[in-house]
């Protein structure tokens, strides 16, 4: 779930580079303007001095949840968090603003794909030598947790280890979302199996999965007209992660990642690309413009069988103040071409390298990921847990909606298993700049305006291009 930024890091540290070297004004920085003292604004604390950490998070649950557990931790350490809650953009600016040395800040929640970028740059701490010190247990993370803040400088190495340079807050891989409701209807059942010769059930292939879609797309429910599925897929970024789904899913991958050649036109890639095209008929009018927001606001209001989308919001269809169908949806893994390998997000926190406080910035890190406060962050409504104990502690599987006897975390069954399979976004520093590239040919196809085999051959052309 992201908003696509519109320019280069490299540029914009250059340019604050060189305002930082023009500029003598010392009360200027943001940190200043965002109420830092002085020896939160570059200076190092003074013995027995409190500790102030500066931090930002993305305005979503999980950067709420950590401005309510940081009221505990100054309880408990007497060291005091300040939790800014920013947009995706907004983040990226600060990190480029704190490394330039404009502002003090402490710790950031990322988006994973930015670790190889910025870490390739060496403008984030490495946390491998604090992990050892402080003891904490990276083996309790749930392996591919670990990994999105892991790199060890090679093009294509989700998941092959490499320094630390973020521990994991978040977790949330697509989920298949299904209307359980929709599903065990005895007349749908009826109706489906005398159309296709087969049980109704939650689709694991792509070929149920388009049955599925087809059959459910147009029908009426409780006087509401229902569409056959929905995912993110506009252009920008929401239809390059649900496209890679679905080419995850055929085997397919989009470079040679040992020549680093663009690999978008193969016959894998054309065949999950068709397939994807082909299934948009069945979806709602207008969703080559949705993105996040539209795909959990139409499954919450009752107008979708199903729906390819991140594990974490489901809390949008299970809100009783918003939701339609609390309590209908439940979810599976993502169904497969050849085998089920959902796109992959995470948001891990890291430290730059300005920040004067590294290992207060990490202790408050490692302690917002113990084992009580994983389970502590899901309960406030945060993304999905990191640690693989987390999915059977009795808090988060026995918790049930508020007034309903629905468990609240019934996705975590589904979720276990697609952390074994689930597929980073491409590995590299450029992912950025590679998504917006490829975007513009997905939208075309999506749009008609070009054969899926001729925009995927254009998008092999244009990344080649992009990577001289």
């Amino acid at each position: 779930m992201r908003v696509k930024k519109n320019f280069s890091f490299m540029i914009l540290l250059s340019s604050l580079l060189l305002l930082s070297a023009c500029s003598s004004e010392p009360g200027s920085s943001p940190a200043n303007h965002a109420g830092a003292s002085a020896s939160e604004s570059g200076g190092t604390p003074k013995t027995g001095e409190p500790v102030t950490l500066n931090s930002v998070f993305l305005a979503s649950t999980w950067g709420t949840s950590v401005q309510e557990l940081a009221k505990q931790y100054e309880k408990e350490t007497g060291v005091k968090v300040n939790v800014e809650l920013v947009g995706r953009d907004v983040i990226y600016q600060k990190i480029a603003t704190s490394i330039a040395g404009k502002a003090n800040y402490d710790l950031f929640s990322v988006d994973y794909n930015w670790i190889p970028e910025f870490a390739s740059q060496n403008s984030l701490v490495p946390l491998d030598d604090m992990i050892k010190t402080y003891h904490f247990d990276t083996s309790k993370l749930l392996p591919k947790a670990l990994a999105a803040g892991q790199w060890n400088g090679k093009n294509g190495s989700f998941g092959e280890g490499g320094t630390i340079y973020g521990l994991p807050q978040t977790v949330h891989p697509h989920l298949l979302w299904y209307r359980s409701d929709l599903f065990n209807n005895e007349t749908f059942k009826q109706e489906f199996k005398a159309k296709y010769g087969y049980d109704l059930a939650p689709p694991k292939t792509m070929k149920e999965f388009r049955d599925a879609s087809e059959f459910f797309n147009g029908k009426v429910v409780d006087g509401q007209k229902i569409y056959g599925w929905a995912a993110q897929a506009s252009k920008g970024f929401g239809n390059v992660h649900t496209w890679l789904t679905f080419l995850y899913s055929n085997e397919g991958d989009v470079f040679d990642w040992n020549t680093m050649k663009s690999s978008l036109s193969t016959p894998e890639s054309i065949e999950a690309t068709k397939t994807w095209v082909d299934l948009l008929q069945f979806s709602p009018p207008g969703i080559n413009d949705y993105t996040f927001v539209e795909v959990a606001s139409d499954a919450a209001q009752g107008r979708l069988a199903m729906a390819i989308h991140w594990s974490w919001s489901a809390f949008e269809v299970d809100d009783p103040t918003k939701s339609k169908t609390l309590g209908k949806w439940d979810f599976a893994q993502t169904p497969a071409m050849k085998k089920s390998v959902a796109d992959y997000s995470s948001w891990p926190m890291v430290i730059p390298k300005s920040s004067k406080n590294s290992d207060e910035a990490f202790k408050f890190m490692a302690w917002l990921e113990s084992k009580e406060n994983d389970v502590n962050q899901a309960l406030l409504g945060a993304g999905d847990p990191v640690r693989e104990e987390s999915y059977s502690d009795p808090a988060l599987t026995n918790k049930l909606i508020d007034g309903t006897n629905v468990k609240q975390f019934r996705r975590y069954d589904a979720l276990k298993e697609t952390m074994k399979t689930t597929k980073a976004r491409p590995w590299f520093p450029q992912d950025e700049k590679w998504e917006t590239t490829v975007s513009e040919y997905l939208s075309a196809a999506q749009h008609k305006r070009m054969s899926v085999e001729e925009a995927l051959k254009k998008a092999d052309e244009a990344v080649n291009k992009m990577m001289k």
